[in-house]
């Protein structure tokens, strides 16, 4: 948790100089957005009934593509969450001593800008939203014994993006779609992993949070 309050306070201070910078030219004009969401390292995409198998290491950047519209494009690295690191737990049994956890995620998201006295990336906004995530874990003692997961989602997302004129931006969206997981054990895993194995598709609900700088 030390580590995490590191970060967020790294990146309070970047955003408040950059800001503070843009005030002063006075560039209001933006169309580019960098942003990330620290606290998404405290829990991924995949989650064992509440505990999270991964932590997910993030960043968004999105583009104007016409004055109402804009793209964003996203690439995460999966690795131990902050908030239960299963690289450092061992096996009771002595099966394991330790697991490694890895993997990615790729995100893809289209906007298109509702508000009337703004501009895109700036108001409220509906869109697709899909996302495609891989990971893996593996037992350290013998890789061949891991789970392969994967996750994909589709959504219709609501949103609104709050850019300061200072390029501070905030964005946070919800939506309904469809998801997928599948669950591949390889190896001995069944036997090592007590984890129950998911190979399903339902309803999903999104939800987003993330903020950066706006340029």
């Amino acid at each position: 948790m030390k580590g995490l309050r590191k970060i967020l306070l790294m990146i309070v201070v970047i955003m408040l100089g950059v800001s503070s910078t843009m005030a002063q030219t006075g560039d209001n004009s933006h169309r580019f957005v960098i942003k990330t969401n620290p606290l998404a390292a405290l829990g991924g995409p995949f989650w064992v009934t509440i505990v999270p198998v991964t932590g997910e290491y993030k960043v968004l950047f999105e583009a104007r593509t016409m004055p109402k519209q804009s793209i964003t494009l996203g690439a995460s690295y999966l690795g131990p969450s902050l908030l239960l690191n299963l690289d450092e737990l061992t096996n009771e049994g002595e099966e394991v001593s330790g697991v490694k956890t890895s993997g990615f995620r790729g995100q893809l998201m289209y906007k298109f800008f509702l508000s009337r006295d703004t501009e895109a990336p700036e108001g409220l906004y509906v869109g697709p939203h899909f996302s495609y995530a891989s990971a893996s874990i593996a037992s350290k003692d013998n890789t061949s014994n891991k789970i392969n997961m994967m996750k994909m989602n589709f959504n219709g997302i609501i949103g609104y993006q709050l850019i300061t004129s200072g390029g501070f931006a905030l964005d946070v969206f919800t939506g309904l779609g469809v998801k997928s997981s599948k669950w591949t054990p390889e190896g001995d895993s069944e036997e090592i992993f007590d984890v129950p194995f998911q190979n399903k598709a339902a309803a999903s609900v999104a939800f987003g949070f993330s903020f950066g700088y706006a340029f």
